[in-house]
């Protein structure tokens, strides 16, 4: 996933240049508001694709429906007016359908073409009691979901990754980073657990005798002596920047 803006466009089609073979697929997610026709226009080398709905639900069951659901597959069910819940459950490799006060019959009508086994993520203040009526009526419903996102992110990795060998850590507080960092944690086999510049209480026996990790992000952000703390490293420690 590449993160860009106005100001950023030509850095990031540098990148896409330098490890890109002249004739892959760029995916742009979003509509023309969120990434603009100058900036796809500009990857004349490449085939580019645009997945996009009239809205971020929209945008979200098209970006589903191009990856490809199967069957089987458990369907996590995130809201769409915060992010930490959703950069949880990044990890998990499971598809994320993005909900807020009711179910739309679009997403009703995908919902039913799944395996009919959904996992909220997060407690009542993110995703309904409403709205998990409205899912038990469509199939399975198990919820997810602590007091606060450190708690719910624990959780989550709990659940999808119960006997980890490493650890991702990204910043709870925005989004960029966390997003960025779910496919790296997918492509490890790691959870990504959310915290800051405190130590997070809620992984202190998840993570206990885990020494290898990845901090995504500055030490303005997660600090190496946190990272050290919840890795139970000594201060002294080296932390390798990349």
């Amino acid at each position: 996933i590449l993160l860009t803006y106005d100001d950023a466009h030509t850095k990031v089609r540098a990148y896409i240049e330098a490890n890109l073979t002249p004739g892959g697929t760029v995916y742009i997610l979003g509509g023309e508001s969120a990434v603009s026709a100058d900036f796809a226009a500009g990857l004349s080398d490449f085939n580019v694709k645009r997945v996009a709905g009239s809205d971020r639900f929209g945008t979200n069951l098209e970006i589903l429906r191009e990856a490809g659901v199967t069957p089987e597959q458990e369907i996590l069910i995130c809201t769409a007016t915060g992010f930490a819940d959703s950069l949880s459950a990044s990890a998990a490799s499971l598809p994320i359908l993005l909900v807020h006060n009711t179910l739309s019959q679009e997403q009703q009508a995908f919902l039913a073409t799944t395996s009919g086994k959904f996992v909220i993520i997060g407690g009542e203040a993110a995703v309904s009691a409403r709205l998990e009526a409205e899912l038990d009526a469509l199939g399975d419903v198990e919820r997810v979901g602590g007091t606060n996102r450190y708690e719910t992110s624990v959780l989550v990795a709990k659940r999808f990754v119960p006997n980890p060998d490493g650890v991702l850590l990204a910043y709870a507080r925005n989004f960029p980073d966390g997003l960025c960092g779910g496919p790296l944690a997918y492509a490890l086999g790691a959870p990504l657990i959310l915290t800051d510049n405190h130590y997070p209480a809620e992984a202190d026996t998840y993570v206990s005798g885990i020494s290898a990790g990845v901090v995504v992000g500055g030490g303005a952000l997660i600090s190496d002596d946190i990272a050290r703390n919840i890795f139970d490293l000594a201060a002294d420690a080296a932390i390798t920047e990349k």
